[in-house]
């Protein structure tokens, strides 16, 4: 778990260092595409991932294996399209008072980052280590914080999105 925790903070800190050179519309768009890309990786790539591994015969012991690839592969395509469908939609950059895009950019950037960290947090909490995979009480209290508080942003969005279009809670119920 401690090694966990050290790669959601890499993870956080590399976000950080691709997107703060960014502008900001480039910035705007990766943060739609990344949040866009987390709320349907959960919210159809958990059923695609049951799917699977329904059709695999697999048992609900490693059952967590497909959901996971589920999950990921569901947000990879979805992020991939929404980029491009942003990138052919808007073929000319917005252009922004320059005191704006020189402060604006890095901060968008920063919270795609955040958000990207949060949701790599949020989906190993809530597959891997609730399948029992990895354990808590395994781990020190470095890695607890580090999942306690990156995970909440993500965790924020998708219970927010389930409310507000009265589907099923289940994945996202729970504390952050």
């Amino acid at each position: 778990m401690l090694y966990l925790g050290i790669l959601i903070c890499a993870v956080l800190f590399a976000g950080v260092a691709m997107t703060v050179n960014e502008g900001l519309w480039s910035n705007a768009i990766s943060l739609i595409s990344v949040t866009l890309g987390g709320l349907f990786g959960i919210f159809v790539g958990v059923p695609a991932g049951n799917f699977l591994a329904e059709q695999a015969g697999k048992g609900p012991t490693n059952a967590w294996y497909f959901v996971f690839a589920g999950v990921w592969g569901v947000f990879t395509i979805s992020v991939l399209i929404t980029r491009i469908i942003a990138d052919r939609t808007s073929r000319t950059k917005m252009r922004f008072i320059p005191l704006v895009d020189k402060f604006g950019g890095p901060l968008v950037g920063i919270l795609v980052a955040v958000m990207f960290a949060s949701f790599a947090a949020y989906t190993i909490d809530r597959i891997p280590i609730k399948a029992g995979e990895w354990k808590y009480a395994d781990s020190p209290g470095f890695a607890v914080s580090v999942f306690n508080n990156v995970r909440k942003p993500f965790w924020q969005v998708a219970n927010a999105f389930a409310q507000g279009e009265n589907i099923d809670k289940t994945f996202t119920a729970g504390n952050p």
